[in-house]
């Protein structure tokens, strides 16, 4: 009896150490909210669904995303450990830090794009210029520079002001906040004249009228503000690429395991639920294979580097 009752002890004991270590985590390097926490959910009972394993959202924020994302350096690579991220902490990192915490292309495999988002330039309705043209003009009438808000020195939402200072003649200089929530509650104060943010952040005080979006980086219009133009279309071909989340792996991931996620995810983001969810935050879905994300990273990486160099913003230490 007694043989009888250890087995049923040390099997539920196997059990439960096994379920342990077949459980997985989803490392989103800002805290819950938000559209990459909503991708990041997303997925996680996607993978579930598709695998043995479990998966957990584990919010890890600090040091605009660079601590979360470092967590994943040097992790198991079962399929156990995953990171989404976006392009921020991916793409431009490396070329705004002079000590970083982890090599993006080094450290990590990409498995799956799962998203683009549109970042928008929008004023606070006190600022006198209806559109972008007329926008550029008043900068250059201001006797200093204008500031525009973001979520934070260093992010591709600061570089993108650079960016279009630089093409436009604008005269712009950059304003970080802690998050984008922060800098959106300024401009609706008046404390800022101007905003460089993502789309979705800014949509429903566009609808409110608390604030005037002048132009988005979108190939073309959105269905969820016909009335904004795109950058491309008002002349700046340039600042025509959105902003992008990821799912990564840590390096040394076995091909076969990133192919067979980068599969699930695919055929996820396919499904009418997931395009709901993703329309819901203002994502557009983009399909690659997991060899073609890894193209696109490096790519990405390549395009940031030169701006941020140009734009004479001094990185520093993580």
């Amino acid at each position: 009896m007694f043989a009888r009752l250890l087995c049923i002890v040390l099997a539920s004991v196997a059990a439960t150490v096994a379920s342990a270590q077949s459980a997985g985590r989803v490392v989103v390097p800002y805290p819950p909210g938000g559209s990459i926490d909503t991708m990041a959910r997303v997925i996680a009972a996607k993978l579930a669904e598709a695998t043995a394993r479990s998966f957990v959202v584990e919010n890890r924020g600090g040091a605009a995303g660079a601590i979360g994302s470092a967590s994943v350096k040097g992790g198991p690579t079962d399929g156990s450990l995953l990171l989404i991220a976006p392009d921020s902490n991916i793409s431009v990192y490396p070329a705004t830090v002079t000590k970083a915490a982890y090599a993006p292309l080094e450290d990590f495999v990409a498995i799956a794009h799962t998203g683009d988002y549109r970042i928008s330039l929008s004023v606070h309705p006190s600022v006198p210029a209806q559109d972008l043209k007329s926008f550029v003009a008043w900068t250059k009438s201001q006797p200093d520079a204008v500031g525009y808000g973001t979520a934070g020195a260093g992010t591709n939402l600061h570089f993108y002001g650079v960016l279009f200072a630089h093409v436009s003649g604008a005269n712009m200089k950059h304003v970080p906040y802690r998050g984008s929530g922060p800098a959106v509650t300024d401009l609706i104060a008046g404390h800022i004249p101007a905003i460089m943010l993502p789309f979705g952040s800014q949509l429903a005080h566009l609808k409110a009228g608390r604030l005037r979006m002048l132009a988005q980086t979108g190939e073309n219009r959105a269905a969820s503000a016909p009335d904004v133009p795109s950058f491309k279309e008002l002349g700046y071909p340039t600042l025509a690429f959105p902003g992008w989340y990821g799912i990564f792996a840590p390096a040394g991931t076995p091909a076969e395991l990133v192919n067979r996620y980068n599969d699930v995810i695919v055929k996820a983001i396919r499904t009418p639920d997931v395009r709901e969810r993703m329309r819901a935050v203002e994502l557009e879905p983009r399909e690659m294979s997991a060899a073609e994300f890894q193209v696109f990273v490096k790519a990405d990486t390549e395009r940031w580097a030169p701006i941020i160099k140009a734009s004479g913003f001094t990185p520093g230490a993580e």
